[in-house]
């Protein structure tokens, strides 16, 4: 068995070899737990600036500045691509296009968030206002395209209504039955279930 004074001295030995790599290591371990506080402050106060360029954004909207509009659009997209709040600031000025009568600047940034939101909620609202864009412009096909997707609950019955709709303007008036019947019985149901069923009315009873 080693003595006392063995042990110190092989303990003294592995230190001395060993010594630096066990102080980087504390110190990288510190430093990786300081980085990960910074790291966080850093998206929080991110979190914060896009913030306060959205609510200036929707202020524009409201008022009808497109210059501001526009300014804090390109601020949040350019400096803020990985938030939601570039999503939230294409589909601001999408809206803004559309009122404006500019559908093929609309379905430029729904397209967008499409593109990259994946399969976030946002990217499916994009979807359902795209194809809505997209039957406006005649582009049936595109808006079937569009909505060649699978839904989320929330979003099924708006999806199959505009379904129904592109397939209506395109004559195929079974099909457009179909569509608007499963937007009739999806849950949540439709925004407007009085309006659906005029679209169906105008259809004609099945033949």
């Amino acid at each position: 068995m080693e003595t006392d004074d063995e042990q110190v001295e092989k303990l003294k030995a592995w230190l001395k070899e060993n010594g630096l790599s066990i102080i980087l290591g504390i110190v990288l371990g510190v430093g990786g737990i300081g980085g990960y506080k910074f790291w966080q402050q850093y998206q929080k106060d991110r979190a914060s600036e896009a913030s306060t360029h959205f609510e200036t954004l929707l202020g524009a909207l409201q008022a009808g500045d497109s210059k501001t509009l526009q300014q804090q659009a390109e601020i949040l997209t350019a400096n803020f691509e990985s938030t939601d709040y570039a999503q939230l600031a294409r589909l601001a000025l999408a809206r803004y296009d559309v009122v404006n009568g500019d559908f093929d600047k609309a379905a430029t940034e729904l397209q967008a968030v499409v593109g990259s939101a994946g399969q976030s909620p946002l990217a499916y609202v994009a979807r359902t206002r795209l194809a809505a864009v997209q039957i406006q412009l005649g582009r049936l096909d595109q808006a079937l395209a569009t909505l060649k997707v699978e839904f989320p609950d929330a979003f099924v019955a708006r999806a199959e209504e505009l379904r129904g709709d592109a397939l209506a303007a395109k004559g195929q008036v079974s099909e457009a039955r179909d569509a608007y019947q499963k937007a009739q019985r999806a849950e949540p149901g439709p925004a407007d279930p009085g309006f659906l069923k005029q679209k169906l009315d105008d259809l004609g009873a099945p033949s």
